[in-house]
């Protein structure tokens, strides 16, 4: 019997053209380019469904301090978002990942959320690997917020 997260594996793979399975983590990865993979599982409940990927490399020091600052403006943004940040220390990476419930995905709507989920990761990539803590309109919030 298919369970439901290799069923929303396959309705996504038909939609992006490539096959798709869970691997021996229960996960599955999809590499979009050579600087961007992006992991699909299950949480332990396997009712939710979460995104992940590492966004860039964010070393030591007060860039790395910024970047993080700005990651925390960009949490605290009202939903929806496409995708929330953390930092995993261990090795200096940003990263970003959601969590959508299971019940409401299929293949079509996944493709969408993961459409966004990239292209916040893909622009943030770009900043930091161009020096800048955040993307552009990032910086200039509405109002003069800041």
């Amino acid at each position: 019997m298919i369970g439901r997260f290799e069923e929303l594996l396959r309705e996504l793979g038909r939609i992006f053209e490539l096959e798709l399975h869970v691997d021996r983590q229960h996960a599955c990865s999809i590499q979009i380019h050579p600087r961007l993979i992006i992991q699909l599982q299950l949480d332990t409940s396997q009712e939710n469904l979460w995104i992940f990927t590492k966004v860039a490399e964010a070393p030591p020091g007060k860039f790395r301090e910024n970047i993080l600052k700005e990651a925390l403006k960009a949490n605290a943004l009202p939903d929806p978002r496409p995708g929330l940040f953390g930092f995993i220390s261990s090795i200096n990476q940003l990263a970003q990942f959601q969590k959508y419930p299971l019940h409401i995905l299929n293949g079509e709507r996944l493709s969408g959320m993961i459409g966004a989920f990239l292209e916040m990761a893909e622009t943030w990539q770009e900043a930091i690997l161009n020096g800048q803590s955040a993307p552009i309109e990032m910086k200039h919030s509405p109002f003069g917020l800041k």
